[in-house]
């Protein structure tokens, strides 16, 4: 079976800074796939759709389902060239069977899950950290392994009991015990990755490699799942180690080749990742990979004369006119404000953070953003610094927003709304609500104002007012949060972030609310502290 053919969202949201003129930063975002994916709320935009057993058209058919149906998409694979959704209507918790999810439309505020859906461009309500923007390479695994994952995983629970049993009838050595082991440990893995649970994926695919034997196809499908587990913790290096294995078994793979480019990229090694995308171009041209790899051409064209520094947690690459007392600088102030960050947000990124400065024109030939925008954070902090000969107070605080992305993206999974990701990036920075409270709670109370639930998706096509809101309600709401709930508060919702189906979830599983409460918690907040 076509076990490994997934999509995921975007590498990185692309996040933009506002020149000082507006006040806010304001992101730039593109638009978010509609293919549902795991762990997410889809509707039905076919007129009737059949509810499968199986993941197979042959199978027992279960239901119907009708146009504009609400459902919740627990599982997505690719078989017999289509992809299988498993579903169950979203108040209920037992799966009802698999639909093509062709048929289906995932809702705008949810998110995919790492490993098991379908992605696109830059969008900041769904991006992932190591969610790569093409499809997983396609794994075909043993007889057996769709059966297997109805025996480990039941009721959304892993049975270790089962599998236990599995791996003692292995010590016999017969071949099908053994390979039935492994398939069990590859079934529990991927439900892991389903969850979210990097850790504990990277556990079973761990126990299951003494079962793998000489199996090429059990042996590649444990390699691509090791690899998203690492991936979704952004450990990118450990990540590279397990693709080039992987290669070595499939040396003409077009896809190991692109996620292997898209792996140099994050760690800032372009040379690399130029070569990669090209190798997996002449192997198999793809749109997807043509796009990233003339975004890594236009950085190493860029980039060819910059000078290097390094420090414990940064890359820094900046043009032949900015001074290296400048450089030295910048990276003594992003040191200072790591160390600040990791202590507030209880996270360390695995990685060192790649950041380039530019000059003016550098920065929108490669950024290719608005004028307006006075820093991007797309995975590299990329700033424009033409004559500065030191850091301002202005250029520190654009640095911390820009960190804090980086932190909370990596966090987070990928998976941070807007919202919270700009309140908290703000609020980092040092910026409070103040003299915009009253415009605040004006807005709110006359139905102006959007709910912070409708602030959630793409922001670029914002009127500058709009903007402006949204920035200052999101900056308002983790104000609120933190003094509710103390920064300890604030943890809990990333970390629900990270791993809950949906927004509103994450809200009730880490402060026990819901977006009207905190709408209205945040409106008395203002009231009491500003107003």
């Amino acid at each position: 079976m076509n076990f490994g053919a997934f999509k995921a969202k975007a590498a990185w949201p692309s996040r933009v800074l506002l020149a000082a003129s507006l006040g806010f930063p304001v992101a730039v975002l593109g638009q978010s796939s509609q293919m549902p994916t795991a762990a997410t709320d889809a509707t039905v935009k076919w007129d009737v759709v059949t509810v499968f057993s199986e993941m197979d058209a042959a199978s027992e058919q279960a239901s119907t389902l009708k146009k504009g149906s609400s459902v919740y998409v627990d599982l997505r694979m690719d078989q017999g060239g289509k992809s299988w959704c498993g579903v169950r209507p979203s108040a209920q918790a037992n799966r009802i069977g698999f639909v093509d999810c062709k048929s289906l439309e995932r809702v705008g505020n949810s998110r995919p899950a790492l490993g098991s859906g379908s992605g696109s461009a830059t969008s900041a309500s769904s991006g992932a950290p190591a969610e790569v923007p093409f499809a997983r390479p396609a794994v075909p695994t043993a007889n057996g392994y769709a059966l297997m994952k109805t025996q480990v995983v039941k009721e959304g629970v892993v049975d270790s009991g089962y599998i236990a049993t599995l791996e003692t009838q292995a010590a016999n050595g017969a071949a099908g015990s053994v390979t039935r082991a492994a398939l069990a440990h590859l079934a529990a893995g991927e439900f892991e990755l389903s969850r979210r649970e990097a850790d504990k994926a990277m556990e079973q695919f761990e126990a299951m490699e003494p079962y793998i034997g000489r199996q090429r196809d059990l042996r590649m499908a444990n390699l691509i799942g090791r690899t998203y587990a690492r991936l979704m913790k952004s450990e990118y290096s450990s990540a590279l180690e397990l693709i080039e294995k992987a290669r070595k078994l499939s040396p003409q793979s077009a896809d190991l080749a692109a996620l292997s480019g898209w792996t140099h990229y994050q760690l800032n090694q372009m040379d690399a990742a130029v070569a990669d995308f090209q190798t997996a171009q002449r192997v198999h041209p793809d749109p997807i990979v043509a796009s990233l790899l003339e975004k890594a051409k236009r950085d190493q064209d860029t980039e060819g004369d910059f000078r290097d520094s390094e420090s414990s947690h940064f890359v820094l690459r900046y043009h032949g006119g900015a001074s290296r007392q400048l450089a030295s600088e910048v990276i003594r102030t992003l040191e200072d404000q790591f160390q600040v960050l990791r202590s507030e947000l209880h996270y360390t990124p695995p990685e060192p953070i790649g950041v380039i400065l530019y000059t003016q024109e550098a920065f929108r030939d490669v950024t290719r953003v608005p004028g307006w925008a006075g820093g991007v954070n797309d995975g590299r902090i990329r700033v424009p610094v033409q004559g500065m000969e030191t850091v301002s107070d202005l250029l520190a605080r654009i640095l911390k927003h820009e960190l804090t992305h980086s932190f909370v993206f990596q966090k987070t999974a990928g998976r941070c709304p807007t919202w919270l990701q700009e309140g908290v990036a703000q609020w980092m920075e040092g910026r409070r609500t103040g003299n915009d409270a009253g415009a605040l709670v004006a807005a709110f109370q006359e139905g102006k104002g959007k709910s912070l639930r409708y602030v959630d998706g793409p922001w670029m096509g914002m009127s500058a007012a709009q903007a402006r809101y949204s920035y200052a309600w999101s900056l308002a709401v983790v104000e609120a949060i933190v003094a509710d709930s103390g920064s300890d508060g604030l943890d809990r919702l990333l970390e629900a972030e990270r791993t809950e189906s949906s927004g509103e979830n994450a809200l009730l599983q880490a402060l026990r609310t819901n977006f009207s409460s905190l709408d209205d918690a945040t409106v008395e907040y203002l009231r009491r502290t500003y107003l």
